[in-house]
């Protein structure tokens, strides 16, 4: 009787507290644990959540190429490849694909957790709403559209803040941390009132820190901008226009809920290189066929807006060069080079002087190394990228 009066203690105490200190998220995090096998998000979490489609109604096939090819040759990009635990590897060049690689149970048509790719398909549709006459343009305050967030000093905050990551939103980016706002956003049920309840902390357009939240309060912006859900409008003015083959599924809170649009946009290889062509053809499919956005909205993503970056601790003072708005930016090589990444290592990389694409979709990255290249590229990137420059030039 003792132990079941203290088990019941136990329960009601358990309650209280995720209650009163709103982890209750920390319940379906351990589910999800549990299913999975493993305590780190995952390329297959969709299964988890609850989704919503983004529709393709004109898919395009991306033919192959006179040298198509699954069998790569280059054994240095097989080993980084195969040791970060990849499951899906495309090339694309010259509008066609040359190499097409899968494992561990990965495929055309299998859908991966794109993480933070989704925040550069996010500032895709900041422009397409601009193109529609939605959002006036990049300097429109984001307060013109979700004034509940309370600002810093009566700074305005402009939605180019929120792209390029200078917003001073509050919000700190850890993907270790259970009990924390990262987590809060993935594994909760109230994102759009934990988005709404937090505030500005900081001076606008200063200082460069990554953070999902910026990119949240802009899918909550986007979605009353245009008056339908993110994904509805994403299906419609970028999706089908790009010529996905499949329908993409984007992760939302709730039954019902709200996209998480700083992640968790699902979909293919295939499909997200199109992404990263659209990019490549300056805001156009197939070379003029059909625009998308405007291609000194494009240029604009890729310009590297003057910050400071608050990360690096050993220079407080240098500036953020590798990072745009919403993009990554880097020099391999000699080459200019651009890219969506997210968490293990989803990547869409553009390499515009061999008018290459590649993607890489996988289970593992080691992102630590990325701090000792400048918190820039990761080793596994670097070689992603300098071979294929190597077996592409």
């Amino acid at each position: 009787m003792k132990k079941l009066i203290f088990f019941g203690l136990f329960v009601v105490c358990a309650l209280s507290t995720m209650y009163l200190f709103d982890v209750s998220y920390l319940l379906h995090g351990i589910r999800c644990t549990y299913l999975r096998g493993e305590s780190s998000a995952q390329i297959d979490d969709h299964r988890f959540f609850y989704t919503r489609e983004v529709v393709s109604e004109e898919p395009i096939i991306l033919p192959k190429g006179h040298n198509y090819t699954t069998d790569i040759k280059n054994k240095r990009l097989v080993e980084a490849l195969e040791g970060s635990k990849s499951v899906a590897f495309l090339v694309v060049q010259d509008d066609s694909v040359r190499v097409e690689k899968y494992w561990d149970g990965g495929g055309a048509d299998s859908l991966t957790n794109s993480f933070s790719m989704a925040k550069s398909i996010m500032s895709i549709l900041v422009g397409c709403a601009i193109e529609d006459g939605y959002i006036v343009d990049i300097n429109q305050s984001v307060f013109d559209f979700v004034p509940e967030i309370e600002p810093f000093k009566n700074n305005d905050v402009k939605i180019k803040h929120l792209l390029e990551m200078s917003s001073g939103y509050d919000w700190l980016e850890n993907y270790k941390r259970p009990i924390g706002v990262t987590a809060k956003a993935y594994y909760g049920i109230h994102l759009r009132d934990l988005i709404l309840k937090r505030s500005f902390v900081g001076p606008p357009g200063k200082a460069h820190v990554y953070n999902s939240g910026s990119t949240q309060v802009l899918g909550i912006l986007l979605e009353r901008a245009v008056g339908e859900s993110v994904s509805a409008y994403a299906g419609r003015v970028l999706w089908s226009k790009i010529g996905a083959k499949q329908n993409a599924l984007w992760t939302i809170d709730s039954d019902g809920g709200i996209e998480k649009t700083f992640c968790c946009f699902n979909s293919n290889a295939r499909d997200f290189s199109k992404i990263g062509l659209l990019m490549l053809n300056r805001g156009v499919v197939k070379r003029g066929i059909r625009a998308v956005v405007s291609d000194k909205y494009v240029d604009w993503l890729l310009s590297v807006p003057k910050l400071i970056d608050v990360n690096n601790k050993q220079k407080p003072k240098k500036a953020v060069d590798h990072y745009s708005n919403g993009w990554w930016v880097a020099r391999v090589l000699e080459k200019e080079v651009f890219y969506a990444r997210g968490f293990l290592g989803q990547y869409i990389v553009v390499i515009p002087d061999l008018n290459v694409v590649f993607v890489r979709l996988g289970m593992f990255e080691d992102e630590a190394s990325a701090f000792k290249n400048d918190y820039m590229l990761t080793d596994n990137l670097l070689v992603f990228i300098g071979q294929v420059i190597k077996d592409f030039s």
